[in-house]
């Protein structure tokens, strides 16, 4: 019996590798719908509760394939196989139960080119079977090295063995969507049972202060800020602490507050039909501020506190990084008159 090489083995592979996409491109030729469309989108619902239990009876009703399903008090998820016509339907049903979509995103995929993006795959992974299995000839027994080779090659065969399940599967998925979609919970009021998610973000802020109604003795026209500004939760909670110089006081005018230490706390909230701040560019928000000023001149002491609504754009955002920009509008107990006023603020925080 004549025994075929390793190197003839591996050229029967390609050649079969070749044939197997040759074929794919006659099947899409011939209109066999070669591609399916996959799609990662996210959604929510103030009806929760309500809604939920329809996402599950529809999934039941149109007998959709689940390939993996979570869920807990505030989402659930699923990756759903269905067809064009069935997703064009469930899109309808979201809008049908006022689902509002933060994200979504379609990609067409080629079966002919994953198959062979994982064919290709395959055949570097027993390629490096072979080449350790030749070093193993030579390792000693019960060596570290002998142990390591053979510790990856279990690895590569078990990632060989995932991509064949995966080209089995790959048919089935012709002229169908794959769907991972989540649908979460809106929460407008706080809970007992609900989990604030916590974040550690430190960064600084610049701002600039105006008041409304500058006058002798008490307030200067213009004041510039540095702050550090703590973000502690995706809410997104925050506080800051710095200080306030004041630009122009005049050198005969000893009761003006020259300088504003400040330490305040706020919130900033996402409109819900804004995307809920799921973008990375501008993100539109608005909240408050609660804080404390002690105003100092060279013959004056003032302790005052204050609230200021605010509204403020996130220019950019993603998983490490936010910088936004704000106007609150300061509303002090004391000397409101001369002492209210416009705090414009850019501010750069970083995942720490």
């Amino acid at each position: 019996m004549r025994i075929i090489s390793n190197q003839s083995k591996r050229w029967l592979a390609a050649v079969l590798i070749l044939f197997a996409v040759q074929m794919d491109g006659v099947f899409a030729q011939k209109g066999v719908d070669s591609s399916y469309i996959a799609v990662t989108g996210k959604s929510y619902t103030p009806n929760f509760d309500k809604v939920s239990p329809k996402f599950e009876q529809y999934i039941e009703q149109n007998a959709l394939s689940i390939e993996q399903k979570s869920k807990d008090y505030y989402t659930v998820s699923y990756s759903l196989v269905m067809s064009k016509t069935q997703f064009a339907e469930l899109k309808a049903k979201l809008d049908e139960w006022r689902c509002e979509t933060i994200s979504i995103n379609e990609t067409t995929k080629f079966i002919p080119q994953e198959k062979s993006n994982i064919r290709a795959e395959i055949q570097k992974l027993e390629s490096s079977i072979h080449d350790r299995d030749k070093q193993l000839l030579t390792a000693e027994d019960n060596s570290w090295t002998k142990q390591h080779l053979q510790g990856l090659n279990e690895t590569d065969r078990e990632k060989i063995r995932d991509y064949e399940k995966e080209l089995r599967e790959m048919d089935g998925k012709m002229g169908t969507v794959s769907v991972d979609i989540s649908l979460m919970r809106e929460l407008t009021t706080p809970n007992e049972t609900q989990k604030i998610k916590f974040v550690n973000m430190p960064g600084f802020e610049y701002s600039v202060f105006m008041p409304e109604n500058p006058k002798a003795g008490i307030s200067a026209n213009c004041y510039n800020g540095y702050m550090l500004k703590y973000l502690f939760t995706r809410g997104k909670s925050f506080v800051t602490v710095g200080a306030f110089k004041a630009v122009d006081v005049p050198s005969s005018d000893l009761q003006m507050y020259s300088d504003i230490f400040n330490f305040s706390f706020g919130q900033d909230f996402y409109s819900r039909h804004l995307g809920r701040g799921g973008r990375k560019f501008l993100n539109l928000y608005s909240g408050y501020n609660v804080g404390y000023m002690a105003c100092t001149g060279e013959e004056s002491t003032l302790h005052n506190f204050y609230v200021s609504p605010a509204i403020g754009i996130e220019l950019f955002k993603n998983n490490f990084m936010l910088f936004d920009t704000k106007v609150n509008y300061i509303l002090p107990f004391v000397k409101n008159l001369n002492m209210r006023g416009l705090q414009f603020a850019a501010s750069l925080n970083f995942v720490f």
